[in-house]
């Protein structure tokens, strides 16, 4: 054999086997930390207030996405964290929103609702069983055959339940009713340790004050801020406190205490824990000015991420982790008054646009309610009534979309028959976000500045949500050095996450990357 043959079988040989030369180790852990409202921006105007062992460590020792997104509309915590997951859209994984309208009830049903199981320390039952796709975690289970230990901590149910798949061990969440820590009989007896804390919170006296003298904090042009103090107690609503620095504090608590009460890490099968925490502003008031609460809770939370990292590195060392940090995508706003800065804005009310456009499709087709019911943007018809009628469901949506494109503050209105075939990547990203089991028939896209109403039906008093973009990073055992400053969704997120542990990347995913 000559020395040139040798030489290229030799290289030939190193190609297939580029493991061995790397010989690097399959993680002991997973670490998914998921910031429900956390934003670029923001992370890079209050970065003098981190410290070296939080954000920057993850940030700057691996592989760092500057300007991640996510590829559909109307994001919300519960839609993001479902795609996080399972690294496909609501199109494929069934998650269009937090709630949508049942059309059997004609109810608005929550993403986790699930009446066949008991809530533990709540009212509220729950289980992933409207999450269609599979997650990460659900494919470590099935590649270690059910010995990962899969756990979630989060401030919010969906957060939880979403983050933590099909197969998890142990789920909780803050009750909103008592503040207590939640589970689901689906995830079977409530832990001995989780009880302890709850114990232990309900005891404890919870103050929220500015972490530095308020000269360090940005003032943006405006006075010297004032400081606050929050005192947190049974007269608190819980839903305030969840947007406080204080619950994360104690999301980094619990997660610790689930660290070590499921003995996660211990051995060479990898483990995976879900850890969701807050940064969006103080009961949801407007960022505009960066107020000081806001900028506390960035920095206090630079803090719990750089606790969280060092109890793992005591634990099992970081060399044995992965970690992957994102961000839920959205913010919500708040109310403001945009028309003093004469930027153009306005509202539409959906159950006034529901009854014009009853009132005009009635004109065409004869009196009826053809509109069953709405939700945010979308529009429910009533289709037993137009297949009672005989008329051509096609032709009633279509003049229905004539209708509102006249309406004022409509930018664009779309239909799953529009949505056929192939599509324009601006299409394809609407599309996306549908799914037919739980979607309208109809939904609308609002011009720039404007809004929805509030209405009976809403989800929440904030009317205001916006997408936005946010960082991105892996780091831990496998994952070089690295700054990706191109615009990139998440869903490219677990497919990698995947390759590093060995594992098969979950169904439906790797042909839907970027759809």
């Amino acid at each position: 054999m000559s020395l040139r043959i040798f030489l290229c079988l030799l290289s030939f040989v190193a190609l297939l086997c580029p493991a061995q030369n790397e010989n690097i180790a399959t993680p002991k852990m997973v670490v998914m930390i998921t910031v429900d409202q956390l934003r670029s921006d923001f992370m890079h105007e209050f970065s003098s207030l981190y410290t070296e062992t939080g954000f920057k460590r993850l940030l700057d020792g691996g592989r760092y996405y500057t300007n991640g997104y996510y590829a559909f509309e109307s994001i919300d915590r519960a839609s993001a964290v479902a795609t996080l997951t399972t690294g496909t859209n609501p199109y494929v994984n069934g998650i269009v929103s937090s709630r949508w309208l049942d059309r059997s009830s004609l109810r608005l049903v929550d993403c986790t609702e699930d009446n066949a199981h008991k809530g533990l320390n709540t009212v509220d039952a729950a289980s992933p069983s409207k999450l269609k796709a599979i997650s990460l975690s659900d494919e470590m289970k099935r590649a270690t055959r059910g010995k990962s230990i899969v756990c979630a901590v989060a401030h919010e149910r969906d957060a939880a339940v979403l983050s933590a798949g099909h197969a998890a061990d142990v789920v909780l969440w803050k009750n909103d009713e008592t503040g207590a820590w939640s589970s689901s009989s689906y995830y079977g007896n409530f832990p001995a340790w989780a009880t302890a804390k709850n114990k232990e919170y309900a005891a404890a006296k919870k103050v929220w004050t500015p972490t530095f003298p308020t000269e360090i904090y940005e003032n943006f042009g405006e006075a010297a801020p004032e400081p606050f103090k929050y005192l947190f107690d049974s007269k608190t609503p819980v839903s305030d406190y969840k947007t406080s620095a204080c619950v994360n504090d104690e999301i980094t608590d619990m997660a610790v205490a689930c660290l070590y009460g499921q003995n996660m890490g211990l051995d060479d099968i990898p483990d995976y824990l879900a850890v969701t925490y807050y940064a969006g502003n103080y009961k949801g008031a407007p960022m505009d000015d960066r107020p000081i609460e806001v900028q506390d809770i960035y920095s206090k939370l630079d803090g719990n991420i750089s606790d969280l990292l060092g109890e793992l590195d005591k634990r099992v060392g970081l060399k044995n982790v992965l970690v992957c940090l994102s961000s839920t995508g959205y913010v919500v706003e708040g109310e403001t008054n945009d028309s003093i800065y004469k930027i153009p804005s306005g509202l539409v009310h959906i159950d006034r646009v529901a009854a014009l456009l009853d009132v005009y499709l009635g004109a065409i087709f004869g009196k009826a309610k053809y509109v069953e019911q709405y939700y945010n943007s979308q529009i429910y018809l009533n289709r037993k009534l137009i297949e009672q009628m005989q008329l051509d469901k096609l032709d009633v949506i279509s003049h229905a979309v004539e209708f509102l494109l006249a309406v004022d503050g409509v930018e664009d209105v779309f239909t799953i028959y529009r949505l056929g075939g192939m599509l324009s990547p601006e299409l394809q990203y609407v599309k996306n976000g549908y799914n037919a089991s739980c979607s309208g028939d109809i939904w609308l896209r609002l011009m720039p500045g404007w809004h929805m109403a509030k209405h009976a039906a809403s989800a929440s008093n904030l009317v205001r949500r916006g997408a936005v973009n946010f960082p991105m990073a892996i780091y831990g055992p496998g994952v070089k050095k690295q700054v990706i400053e191109e615009a990139t969704p998440v869903n490219v997120l677990v497919p990698e996450l995947a390759r590093l542990l060995r594992v098969r990347c979950p169904n439906d995913n790797s042909m839907r990357i970027f759809r």
